[in-house]
């Protein structure tokens, strides 16, 4: 039986990862100092990483003279822009309420880890009206180093007091995805064909959160 349900946040509870991705096509086009295009292939090396770790992925695709520390101040600028206008609530995936509910009634611990920031998480889950939903929220910058290391997953479980067998995992990335796997998690893809992700590590998937439901039935049977 279950204990602990895991959400990732970008990508799984909102829909931010497409809107971040194709917002930084327009941000990586604007450094370009190549004619190259840049492919769909390409640019979904950005998909996952923490915000620490995109700015080398945009200089290595842009081919930017400018420095690592210029293309990181110019991006958190735009990153920080983007997501104060963003309309969070358009972009909520609603049906996660029951997958809460289910939660409450079966008493299985929820939880957030994500590698974004704490202050964007809590934002993000305050908007929405779920943030008091959750036995515990964890930020990627708390950690050396982010998804794909899965610190983040196992500090996770201890603060829950579960065990990575008595939990899952939901992801939409594939560093989040390697993340919970290394923490021996079982995980639950949420379905992303817009961007070219590879989720072959998820043990399931669902197209939606009522599909990931199904599953989540399935498993504290």
């Amino acid at each position: 039986m279950l204990q602990a349900i895991i959400f990732d946040m970008d990508g799984v509870i909102v829909d931010t990862e497409y809107v971040e991705f194709n917002a930084q096509r327009e941000f990586i086009e604007r450094l370009k100092q190549h004619n190259q295009p840049i492919t769909l292939e390409q640019q979904s090396e950005v998909v996952g990483k923490s915000l620490k770790d995109i700015p080398a992925v945009i200089k290595k695709l842009s081919g930017s003279s400018l420095s690592l520390d210029e293309i990181r101040e110019q991006y958190y600028l735009f990153w920080d822009d983007l997501f104060q206008h963003l309309d969070y609530r358009a972009i909520f995936r609603q049906d996660i309420s029951k997958i809460i509910e289910f939660a409450k009634q079966q008493q299985i611990k929820l939880a957030v880890a994500s590698s974004s920031s704490q202050l964007h998480i809590e934002r993000i889950l305050m908007t929405c009206g779920i943030k008091e939903a959750f036995d515990c929220i964890v930020s990627g910058e708390m950690f050396v180093r982010s998804k794909p290391d899965p610190e983040i997953y196992r500090y996770t479980l201890d603060k829950l007091g579960v065990t990575a067998k008595n939990a899952v995992a939901i992801e939409d990335s594939f560093y989040g995805m390697q993340a919970a796997k290394a923490a021996g998690l079982t995980v639950i893809g949420y379905e992303e064909k817009r961007m070219l992700i590879d989720q072959s590590l998820a043990d399931y998937m669902g197209k939606d959160m009522q599909e990931i439901l199904g599953t989540i039935c399935q498993l504290h049977q």
